[in-house]
């Protein structure tokens, strides 16, 4: 997984972060597996603190995980949240919503 940094206009600019997702059919076959993911994006989203500035993502499942077939429910859960937290936490991510809260100030 990835992410992308959205250009926000300038009337959205006083409203909270915003999460796009994007969880191809080709890259997983069932629809309870793309719900699985979303819902764990927003769940992780949330707990990482970016959906209070101004701030838009676009985060986008580039391939299957080479350990998602073979795993459980449990572990697909645990794995998937692991990863979406380092995703969120990533440094660069972390700066850009630290500068956005900072310009929010009045």
């Amino acid at each position: 997984m990835h992410w992308k940094s959205l250009p926000a206009p300038d009337a959205f600019a006083s409203s909270a972060g915003v999460l796009f997702l994007s969880v191809p059919k080709r890259h997983l076959a069932r629809a309870i597996d793309r719900n699985l993911v979303r819902r764990i994006a927003r769940e992780a989203w949330r707990a990482a603190g970016l959906s209070g500035p101004p701030l838009a993502v676009m985060v986008k499942l580039r391939r299957r995980p080479e350990w998602f077939a073979a795993a459980g429910v449990r572990q697909r859960r645990r794995c998937l949240r692991e990863e979406l937290d380092r995703l969120f936490s990533s440094r660069s991510l972390a700066r850009l919503s630290d500068t956005l809260r900072v310009d929010a100030r009045p």
